[in-house]
């Protein structure tokens, strides 16, 4: 039991690549809007853009959208508790499972409120995944290593 729980947790530390993810794509998507003349970009300064940017995107995150994160954050968890629990070794469709289960209110927003910033966190969502698919294999690996070296014993 013990096991399983520490085993759990290993694979729900690895949502933190997501935040990572998320920040980087959100400065380079502001640089972009910018560049196309995005309406709402075109009347920021370079200097905001480039660097202001960098220190305005964690308060974006968790003054405006700290319930879209801590929703995003707690269904993410459920759906890594329970996939990773039932089918360990489909690693790769837990993770398009929990992207397709995810995106669509982001998808409907984005649209609904002309925000396009939300379609470029639903792609760095889906390759962030795929970074997470690497780690969660080799967790899963080490597990099983060990279980079958306990079980020799």
């Amino acid at each position: 039991m013990l096991n399983r729980i520490k085993y759990t947790s290993k694979i729900l530390a690895t949502n933190w690549v997501h935040f990572a993810g998320f920040y980087v794509t959100t400065y380079l998507s502001l640089i972009f809007f910018k560049l196309i003349g995005l309406e709402g970009s075109e009347n920021e300064d370079w200097t905001v853009v480039l660097f202001l940017s960098l220190l305005t995107i964690p308060l974006l995150f968790f003054v405006y959208g700290l319930r879209i994160i801590g929703g995003f954050l707690a269904t993410i968890i459920m759906l890594d508790i329970v996939g990773f629990n039932l089918k360990p070794d489909r690693i790769r469709l837990i993770l398009f499972l929990e992207w397709l289960l995810i995106i669509p209110p982001f998808i409907n927003w984005a649209f609904e409120y002309e925000y396009w910033l939300w379609i470029t966190l639903i792609i760095s969502f889906f390759i962030t995944q795929l970074f997470r698919e690497k780690k969660i294999a080799k967790i899963i690996n080490r597990n099983l290593a060990t279980s079958k070296h306990a079980n020799e014993q």
